[in-house]
């Protein structure tokens, strides 16, 4: 039978000799693409390596080159119009930039380049003809006039911005659209109530802004006048938008400026017309005591307590009152101490107040019995005892029912912490080792409670002489540098290190230190001097030296305190911690004498010699308070 072909058969021979083709087309043509594109950005790279070199000219060759092999690479264009707005040819930018146009007439983009060239070159009116032009392709496209506005603020023609985001508003059914841009354009020109404006705007159509609106006022309350005009603003838009969001913006400007009794006044209002059940009364008491307004904060916490006594929170605001109050007294009773002083004397101030605050804790802790918030108050009411009022038996009473809560929670290795020092001071240092050991083997520390378990143990170690324990105990501290125990760590650290050689002396200036600790100065000033006077000690000399002048400072023996430390600065620039000698002089200049030109050049001293100290940024704001001989 004679073979039959078909047109099937036919097309798949055909398709058969032709695949070798295409193969080999695909061979040779795809990796040219690739190198010719490879090339081309070799060649961009090399033009922008010249115009980091400050060679325009060459750079612009380049762009110039690129650009007619690819004329539809708007990256080629780009880097060619910024090359020559760079070199000031404003008008090839032009012409470059209307050949785009014609390739391209729909893109609104080119008009605001062109109009960005036209404004450079201080041809105001054309630069608004071709952001016009930009706008015109399409009126009621809103992305048209945030496209133009754009170009306008990079060019900082602010006015002309608000002017184009205003008009687009008229074609979109949300008038607030444009206000996030608007608040920005009218901050920037100080125009601070016309940007309160936009922002409660667009709080009325988007509530859900109200942070973000918040975050943006943050920034401009420090321009002149800024907040007398926002809260002006704000406020005149309360009476035509009782909008919650309105009035919680004017809250946070009061609060903000300062004038808390307006905020105040402005949260009451809030309860009334919109939530009526003194949760908002409550969030600004936090506000309040997060920020140190405490007295501000307990007026909050009463007024809830008072009219919302049903509140979920007003169990919280019992608390929160107490609190508020102890945290004032504490500010009256720190301004009443010598804090400055590495050492003072324990003197129990404004006692009968503080007793009250005792009073108010007891009486909380009597009317809820058994709830969680209790451990606070305990806590509250040793802490108080220790460090106030000065009463360590009552504390440590205080404490022990603390920890023999059931949930005392973080409250309990607090307290057994403050039990170990309490023992130190009353020079039990077996008892305090041992208490604090027992903190060290709970599972559940935070940072800060398993550092100061560790320092205090490791000072333990070193007041008994055990220095090689003592750096064992110091390690962890000294290698975490987010707690407040970190330096104390750090310098006694390599303290041991220096002087372990000598045992003998060491140990009997870690005895010294022990009774510095339990308040003890005259004593300690007697053996430190002792030390001190020792030529033939090197590092251990230079150290109790230091705390010499700081148990002479304890004793308020200021003359004979800055003799030492004036001798010590002259003579021992490069010893360890000089520059905490240095500081240390400062001070007593500064808070003891009262000599604050002393005191001023003794910072920038430190500040000069020192410049990696850690006491550095501590002098230099303390300087930036003092007067100095330019006013």
């Amino acid at each position: 039978m004679p073979a039959t072909f078909s047109i099937k058969n036919i097309s798949k021979e055909i398709k058969m000799r032709f695949v070798p083709i295409f193969i080999f087309l695909f061979a040779f043509i795809i990796p040219l693409a690739a190198q010719t594109e490879k090339n081309l950005d070799n060649r961009y790279q090399l033009a922008l390596s010249y115009e980091q070199a400050g060679q325009l000219a060459k750079a612009e060759s380049i762009y110039r080159e690129l650009y007619s092999l690819q004329p539809l690479n708007y990256l080629f264009f780009e880097s060619l119009n910024k090359n020559l707005i760079s070199q000031k040819k404003y008008e090839n930018s032009i012409e470059l930039i209307n050949q785009k146009i014609v390739q391209t007439p729909q893109d609104v983009n080119l008009y605001g380049l062109l109009g960005s060239t036209y404004y450079i070159s201080d041809r105001t009116e054309k630069a608004n003809e071709a952001w016009e032009k930009g706008i015109s392709l399409n009126p009621t496209n809103l992305l048209n006039y945030r496209v133009i506005a754009n170009y306008t603020i990079e060019n900082r023609a602010y006015d002309k911005a608000a002017e184009i985001l205003n008009r687009g508003k008229k074609f979109s059914g949300d008038p607030s659209i444009f206000s996030m841009e608007l608040g920005s354009i009218y901050s920037v020109n100080m125009k601070y109530a016309d940007a309160a404006n936009e922002y409660c705007s667009l709080l009325v159509y988007h509530p859900e802004q109200l942070q973000n609106v918040k975050a943006r006022v943050a920034g401009i309350l420090k321009g002149p006048g800024a907040q007398e005009q926002l809260i002006r603003s704000v406020k005149d838009f309360t009476r035509s938008a009782a909008k919650f969001e309105i009035y919680d913006l004017l809250t946070f400007l009061y609060q903000a400026s300062g004038n808390y009794k307006s905020a105040f006044e402005n949260v009451n209002v809030i309860e009334e017309k919109f939530t009526g059940n003194g949760t908002y009364v409550y969030l600004f008491s936090q506000e309040a005591f997060r920020n140190g307004e405490y007295e501000w904060a307990a007026e909050g916490y009463r007024y809830l307590i008072n009219h919302y006594p049903n509140s979920s929170y007003a169990l919280s605001a019992r608390l929160g009152t107490a609190r508020s109050l102890e945290l004032t007294l504490d500010q009256k009773f720190t301004k009443s101490i010598e804090t400055w002083k590495p050492y003072y004397k324990p003197v129990p101030l404004f006692k009968d107040e503080y007793q009250k605050i005792i009073d108010a804790y007891s009486q909380f802790i009597k009317e809820n019995s058994g709830n969680a918030l209790c451990n606070e108050a305990y806590f509250r009411i040793a802490e108080i005892f220790k460090d106030r009022i000065y009463d360590t038996q009552k504390a440590d009473s205080v404490y022990k029912i603390i920890i023999g809560l059931p949930q005392a929670g973080g409250y309990s290795a607090r307290s057994l912490i403050a039990r170990g020092i309490i023992s130190i001071k009353e020079n039990n240092l077996d008892s305090a080792q041992k208490i604090f050991d027992s903190v060290l083997r709970s599972m559940r520390l935070e940072e800060s409670e398993t550092a100061a378990a560790n320092f205090y143990s490791a000072k333990i170690e070193f007041w008994k002489g055990s220095f090689s324990k003592a750096l064992k105990f110091l390690a962890p501290v000294a290698n975490n540098y987010s707690t407040d125990y970190a330096n104390d760590a750090l310098e006694l650290e390599a303290f041991i290190n220096s002087a372990m050689k000598d045992s003998l002396n060491l140990y009997l200036f870690a005895q010294a230190d022990l009774r510095a600790i339990q308040n003890k100065h005259k004593e300690a000033g007697i053996e430190f001097k002792t030390l001190s006077d020792n030529p033939n000690l090197f590092i251990i000399n230079d150290f109790a030296k230091i705390k010499f002048a700081e148990m002479l400072i304890a004793e308020n023996d200021l003359a004979q305190a800055i003799n030492v430390l004036e001798e010590f600065t002259d003579s021992k620039k490069d010893a360890i911690f000089a520059d905490k000698c240095v500081f240390l002089l400062a001070e007593c200049y500064q808070y003891g004498t009262k000599d604050l030109l002393k005191a001023v050049k003794t910072y920038q001293k430190l500040l000069e010699t020192f410049p990696n100290s850690l006491y550095f940024d501590r002098a230099r704001e303390a300087l930036q308070l003092l007067p100095t001989n330019n006013g």
